[in-house]
């Protein structure tokens, strides 16, 4: 079977974005939630989100996280988004909050980095529960 050909579209406005190789493009991917995902870029700039032919971004910082960052990352991005939730001083409830609220502002998923004890309430669990059968 021949190769079909694909038109390639772009402007001077957009040609110098952050590419990902071309052999990503053989690569199986994930599928998450219905989204096909080859490669991820992981960065927090909204510059550099919004200018990648990466298929989606792994939002994770050094710094407690906060859901207006979140929620700016996941705005400004044209890609899917995982955002990170805590891992290391951030644990427990917060962490668990944060991913709630991650969630809500519509992120593909959470990043917990390093160890994490996660205490999960029984209303927590109950909510979580209830959160994933609505999808």
């Amino acid at each position: 079977m021949s190769e079909q050909f694909i038109p390639n579209i772009t402007t001077e406005l957009r040609k110098d974005i952050v590419k990902v190789p071309e052999a990503i493009q053989e690569a199986s991917g994930i599928i998450v939630f219905g989204k096909k995902i080859r490669s991820i870029i992981y960065t927090t700039d909204i510059a550099i989100i919004r200018n990648t032919n990466a298929n989606a971004v792994i939002a994770v910082y050094p710094f407690t996280p906060h859901p207006a960052i979140t929620k700016s990352i996941i705005e400004a991005a044209d890609i899917p988004v995982f955002s990170g939730v805590g891992g290391g001083l951030t644990q427990g409830t917060r962490a668990n909050y944060m991913s709630l609220f991650a969630e809500a502002q519509g992120s593909i998923g959470v990043v917990l980095m390093g160890q994490l004890q996660l205490v999960l309430s029984k209303k927590f669990v109950k909510l979580l529960i209830s959160l994933l059968l609505v999808r």
